[in-house]
């Protein structure tokens, strides 16, 4: 134990005073200090993992509607966000600005639709009665404002790439789907129109998978039956004169026949006489 001495006012001898040395601190205050630890310990791991989520973005989509004609021939609008051809993961990439594509050359331009060309090819494979995937038209790609789908203007914040593609139905032709690549990147949604018909419910489709098939024919409408035109007065004077010409030839032949018979009879009868 330390022992401290203090010299008291008033006396001439020293005055010995014992202190107490500092003592254990009891379990509470242990406990409170590693409460304390613990939570600081798990507080700064979710801060970190929040701002770490905080820096990803939003992950894009592609959305194809697909458009199909009662002549046979279908269109396709494609829109998809540059992120998904200019990163392996989109996510890792802000959205894309309008001067982005507004800022570049013709020569960039060219360059980023072949991309764009080469992504949606790999990425996109039709197929008609589940039958051999079909490559993808070579599309017209425009740019386009991400937010309500319009060409670019002044105010536009996110581009994103129109991408369209035509062609003609294989004869009897009578489901569609879309093969959509493992590599993809991103979610497709798709939307069916048949004949400016269009489905209701969009189609959600993941990569590596295949769109439910679609059908492309409708079934047919029961035939209205015809109204019976009435006849004609023509008809009717021709009805009427072939019954009077019948009834006619009837009696005339009845009345023939009659007197056949009658006369047979008086001859008949005249030579039984004579005999």
């Amino acid at each position: 134990m330390k022992i401290s001495s203090f010299i008291l006012k008033g006396r001439s001898s020293p005055v010995t005073m014992h202190l107490p040395s500092p003592q254990a601190s009891p379990p509470c205050v242990m406990m409170h200090r590693f409460s304390r630890r613990a939570v600081l310990g798990i507080i700064f791991p979710a801060l970190w993992a929040f701002a770490s989520i905080a820096r990803a973005h939003v992950v894009p989509n592609m959305t194809v509607e697909a458009e199909f004609d009662s002549a046979g021939g279908y269109t396709l609008r494609i829109n998809v966000d540059p992120r998904t051809f200019l990163a392996a993961d989109p996510t890792a990439l802000p959205p894309v600005p309008a001067s982005w594509y507004l800022e570049q050359t013709p020569e960039q331009v060219t360059a980023t639709h072949e991309k764009a060309q080469q992504y949606l090819t790999r990425s996109l494979g039709l197929l008609f009665d589940g039958g051999k995937k079909v490559t993808l038209p070579v599309c017209k790609i425009q740019a386009i404002d991400g937010a309500d789908n319009t060409p670019l203007h002044a105010d536009t914040q996110e581009v994103h790439l129109l991408g369209t593609a035509s062609g003609r139905l294989p004869s009897a032709a009578t489901t569609f789907q879309v093969d959509f690549a493992k590599d993809a990147n991103t979610s497709l949604i798709l939307l069916h129109s048949l004949a400016g018909k269009t489905e209701l419910r969009p189609r959600v489709v993941f990569p590596g998978e295949t769109s439910l098939p679609f059908r492309l024919q409708t079934t047919p409408s029961a035939p209205v039956p015809s109204e019976k035109a009435p006849p004609s007065k023509t008809h009717e004077i021709f009805l009427v004169i072939t019954v009077s010409v019948v009834c006619i030839v009837v009696i005339v032949g009845w009345l023939l026949l009659s007197h056949y018979r009658h006369h047979h009879r008086a001859h008949r009868k005249a030579g039984e006489r004579r005999m």
